[in-house]
């Protein structure tokens, strides 16, 4: 066999995987597994109905959300670190970063009904490109003024995008043109995925955190 043609098909597989397994990681439930083994709990069944940790920490408490908020953003870590381990195909980290953020919305181990995929794709940032957590940070302060998840997320969610293609064209801090591939699809996943609480928020209605 002829060995360029065996690499070819071995980038595939791999990439294949990685895909796969930053979907699965996506996937996990952490908030309906954290909620049913320490509270005998279904947050799905109260609040939002959301299993993010937003929702989880108004139903269960601050020390299950942020558990379930810590864990959902090493979900979005290990997504793009096993990609680096298994690929070193560029444009797959950053695509595997998106990819975990779906799982995460739309989990196939939850009936395909997820949370809104922020800690996710912090976790994600956090390998893709590091310098976006200014946007987390900058989503943080919004949330500690406001007491408002959704527009800290929709807030930071936008300026880490900013970021992130700030860092593409100035090749900053190593960053590439096939970081887009995370980089503009993430934050759309997430407005995407807020879009009840945008029509709140301009509403007046919209939920904060007590």
């Amino acid at each position: 066999m002829d060995w360029g043609f065996q690499k070819m098909m071995n980038d595939l597989l791999y990439i294949a995987l990685s895909l796969v397994i930053a979907y699965l990681l996506g996937s996990i439930p952490t908030g309906i597994i954290i909620g049913k083994i320490w509270h005998r709990t279904d947050v799905r069944s109260h609040g939002s109905g959301s299993t993010g940790a937003t929702n989880v920490l108004r139903v269960l408490g601050p020390s299950a959300g942020a558990s379930v908020l810590i864990i959902d953003i090493f979900k979005g870590a290990l997504a793009v670190f096993v990609a680096s381990i298994l690929t070193d195909v560029i444009w797959v980290k950053p695509l595997c970063g998106s990819i975990a953020i779906i799982g995460h919305i739309v989990p196939v181990f939850s009936k395909f009904k997820g949370g809104k995929g922020v800690a996710t794709g912090i976790g994600a940032i956090f390998l893709v490109n590091p310098l976006a957590i200014v946007g987390v940070l900058i989503g943080v302060i919004v949330i500690a003024i406001t007491r408002t998840a959704s527009l800290g997320s929709i807030i930071g969610s936008a300026f880490g995008m900013i970021i992130m293609i700030l860092t593409i064209i100035f090749s900053i801090n190593g960053a590439n043109a096939w970081d887009l591939i995370f980089a503009v699809p993430a934050p759309l996943i997430i407005f995407a995925s807020h879009h009840e609480n945008i029509r709140r928020l301009f509403s007046g209605n919209e939920r904060k955190i007590q």
